[in-house]
């Protein structure tokens, strides 16, 4: 019995001590619960809002997220807290202002501006996340049981010790050299150019900054000389169409743009889609660039091309939106067909075989029915696999090569890339050139119809401050000959 009662004595003592660190448990999992459940905070650094959410759990990782484009993530630290801050908003016309209060580069000012906030900001997000895990420690106690004052004073201080300690050791161990073997999600993770934009604008934003600004500058000087090409004769024409494609967000493809519509008397401009890269809603808007330009505006989606791009330029006056139905704008019907990876948030080019698939329908289609005056597609594959003879005129783009074709009785023109590749064309070793075509057409009163009798293929090299033209004149029957084509280049110092 003596035995039993000393075993009996050992237990009730393992049993208090136990007792004993109960609270200290039940404070930790009720700090974890809460942080997991309420832990995103919103918070602004004017003008970008953005929000942090902090959760317990392994692994322990840093991700920054842009919706809807995707997300880049890092093993920053070794600690069990999963750190996720994403770009809820940016104020342009703030961030405009600020960036036009000084007379200093943009980049100094923006590093000024929020190097003296983010610290405080920082604290302050810190005093409320240890609110927050005080908070659930005392609901830990409570759950036990425990309520008096001096109890929940407890719970509340060892949440708060707890997330204390665990953001100070992040804080000291932070390895901010993880983001260069970053794992990436959605959009940004079909983009591998913009991929390796990220990682070189951590040194080099200033220099591709200054790129752009020397870009712009050198392009403006020649975009000033297309009023020259008069002295090459503007064809007559009834009606003038431009059609540009691929201009992937770049800072001054509308100029150029701009310009040849200032220089020429464009009646329509039809683009071949890839308005923006990542087809962000900050992305779009580009389309105020549209708005300005003062003509109708008829487009059909790229692979870059998002809802909210689309959304947007519905909402745009100016805007026709085509599709498989005929549409008779000044005088031409014009049909078309968005790219298949429109209607989603990944850029990624649609299989061969859908390309093929979605090439065989088209021609189906039209074969039986009326076929429209220009028919209108991204993709230059698609392009490639629709009939001759079907359509008097097929637009596309894609690939970023200029080109022009005429098969039988059907002529196809690629604008190639009038963005000039977006910000991959300043990133390439090859400069890509900035390139769109006019179309000329006389009217035919007799069969009340336009008939296509020219296309300038215009092309500006802005690195080489080059600028060169071919025009080709329209055979009705079979291919052109080389007779048909008239060139102009010119190198402007």
């Amino acid at each position: 019995m003596a035995f039993r009662s000393e075993d009996y004595t050992a237990r009730q003592v393992v049993y208090q001590r136990r007792k004993k660190h109960l609270p200290t448990l039940f404070a930790v999992l009720g700090a974890i619960v809460l942080i997991n459940l309420v832990g995103t905070i919103s918070f602004q650094i004017a003008p970008i809002e953005l929000s942090v959410t902090a959760s317990i759990g392994i692994p322990g990782y840093t991700r920054l997220t842009i919706p809807p484009i995707g997300s880049i993530s890092a093993s920053t630290h070794r600690q069990p807290v999963k750190i996720t801050v994403a770009l809820q908003n940016i104020d342009l016309e703030g961030l405009k202002d600020l960036v036009s209060e000084a007379e200093t580069d943009a980049q100094t000012i923006l590093i000024s501006h929020f190097s003296s906030r983010i610290k405080k900001t920082v604290v302050l997000l810190l005093l409320k996340y240890m609110g927050i895990a005080g908070i659930g420690g005392m609901l830990g106690v409570l759950i036990l049981g425990k309520r008096s004052q001096r109890d929940l004073f407890t719970g509340f201080m060892i949440g708060s010790i707890l997330l204390g300690v665990l953001i100070g050791t992040i804080y000291f161990s932070f390895n901010v050299q993880a983001f260069q073997h970053p794992k990436y999600q959605g959009i940004i993770e079909a983009a591998p150019w913009m991929i390796n934009l990220i990682e070189e604008s951590i040194v080099k934003v200033g220099e591709l900054g200054e790129l752009i600004r020397s870009l712009a500058d050198n392009l403006y000087s020649v975009f000033n000389q297309i009023e020259n090409l008069k002295g090459v004769g503007i064809l007559t024409a009834d009606l003038m169409v431009l059609h540009v494609s691929d201009i992937h967000n770049h800072p001054v493809a509308y100029d150029f743009v701009r310009q040849v519509i200032q220089s020429f008397p464009i009646d329509l401009v039809i683009d071949t889609g890839d308005l923006t890269d990542l087809g962000s809603p900050l992305e779009a808007d580009i389309v105020k660039q549209i708005e300005q330009l003062g003509v109708t505006y008829v487009f059909i989606s790229g692979n870059h091309d998002t809802p909210d791009v689309i959304e947007r330029l519905e909402q745009t006056e100016n805007v026709i939106l085509i599709d498989t139905d005929l549409k008779h704008i000044l005088g031409l019907s014009i049909a078309g067909i968005d790219d298949p990876s429109a209607d989603s948030y990944s850029s990624r080019t649609a299989p061969t075989e859908e390309l093929i698939e979605l090439a065989g329908e088209i021609n189906d289609k039209y074969r039986n029915e009326q076929p429209p005056d220009i028919f209108c597609v991204h993709n230059h594959r698609i392009a490639s696999l629709l009939e001759p003879g079907i359509f008097p005129i097929v637009l596309y783009g894609h690939n970023h090569i200029q080109s022009f074709d005429q098969v039988d009785d059907t002529v196809y023109i690629n604008a190639g890339t009038t963005g000039a590749a977006g910000i991959r064309g300043l990133q390439s070793k090859e400069p890509v050139p900035f390139s769109l075509s006019i179309l000329y057409f006389l009217s035919d009163v007799e069969q009340n119809t336009y008939h296509l009798t020219a296309v300038d293929s215009m092309q500006v090299q802005g690195l080489e401050v080059s600028f060169s033209l071919e025009r080709t004149f329209i055979s009705q029957k079979g291919r052109n000959q080389m007779e048909n084509v008239e060139d102009f280049n010119q190198i402007f110092d």
